[in-house]
């Protein structure tokens, strides 16, 4: 299944450089980003970070406000040691933000808020440290509410560097480094 959202999500990318293939006609997206995200479980600090692989895709829409598809696939996975046997977090989402960047020379200050699609499987309750209540599976496929904060720095005419924050609801925080190159 996760080969199947990474194809998904390479798609995503794909689209984006495909939409801007001719000068003359209006493109659908103006930039397309690629990073790596540490994810950390914030309610239970038995698990590690994992990683993750980030694609984005955003369009202007009016002024310095802009509308960004990202999607987070899991690389290596969150994990915890619990009564001798390991638990994973298996998480991915897929989701429509709203932005707004400041722009200050070469630097762009972006929050974001967003609803997202999000799939997350564990074998151990992620949301308690508490070791009397932690056994129990987690699965949750739903719509949640998502947002952050990210900067970027402009390294050429159409190249930033990035990073940003994301907390998706109470399950997953995650901090992304990545590229961007706009159209």
């Amino acid at each position: 299944m996760n080969k199947l959202h990474a194809v998904c999500l390479t798609g995503l990318l794909s689209l984006g450089l495909s939409a801007h293939a001719g000068d003359q006609q209006e493109s659908y997206i103006d930039r397309v980003g690629v990073g790596v995200g540490i994810q950390d479980v914030p309610n239970n600090d038995k698990f590690d970070t994992g990683t993750a692989l980030i694609l984005n895709a955003g369009k202007d829409i009016y002024s310095d406000m802009s509308v960004e598809i990202e999607g987070a696939v899991g690389l290596t996975k969150p994990e915890a040691k619990f009564n001798g046997k390991k638990h994973d977090v298996d998480f991915w989402s897929l989701g429509l933000y709203g932005t707004y960047i400041w722009k200050i020379n070469k630097l762009s200050i972006k929050p974001r808020i967003g609803i997202v699609y999000e799939s997350i499987k564990s074998t151990l309750s992620i949301y308690t440290n508490d070791e009397a209540n932690m056994e129990g599976n987690v699965r949750k496929k739903d719509l949640a509410l998502s947002g952050g904060i990210g900067a970027a720095y402009d390294i050429g005419e159409n190249y930033k560097i990035y990073t940003n924050y994301t907390k998706y609801e109470d399950d997953i925080d995650q901090l992304t480094f990545g590229a961007e190159y706009k159209f």
